[in-house]
């Protein structure tokens, strides 16, 4: 399940600037498989961090109070992603470039645990509880004991 669309990265860019740094060619025409790969670009460093927590990935379906705030730090991480490979455009603004630190900081805190995602009950953990049983045997049919001289 997708946390962003080419809609939501077009209108936080603007048209001109959407076609910029989308456009690997000519740098005029928006490419959407370009936006749609720094997307996924962007999607998967996001699980990367929740995998260490969380299974992956988040589904928006289930947990709909996440889609807002998940929306806002993978938009940030896409947009400097898309900065960073336009080869129209030198380095990526101040602005970018302080959004997509703050983004990962907080993906950095979520992964740590030091911050937990606000759901209304939590995805469910991607890391296996050792403390629980996994398998139970049933007791031996035939002991050493009884199986002596066969």
């Amino acid at each position: 399940m997708a946390y962003i669309s080419t809609t939501e990265l077009s209108q936080r860019l603007g048209a001109t600037l959407y076609a910029r740094l989308t456009d690997r060619v000519n740098g005029t025409t928006a490419d959407e498989a370009v936006a749609q790969q720094l997307i996924s670009a962007a999607e998967a460093e996001a699980d990367g961090y929740f995998a260490r927590r969380y299974a992956t990935p988040v589904d928006l379906a289930v947990y709909p109070e996440l889609a807002q705030v998940l929306n806002a730090r993978v938009l940030d991480v896409a947009e400097y992603l898309a900065w960073c490979g336009s080869p129209f455009i030198g380095n990526p603004p101040q602005r970018v470039q302080a959004l997509y630190a703050a983004a990962l900081r907080w993906l950095e805190d979520v992964a740590g645990g030091r911050l937990v995602l606000p759901a209304a009950r939590p995805p469910p953990s991607a890391v296996a509880h050792a403390d629980e049983p996994r398998h139970v045997s049933s007791a031996r049919v035939l002991t050493a004991d009884e199986l002596d001289g066969l």
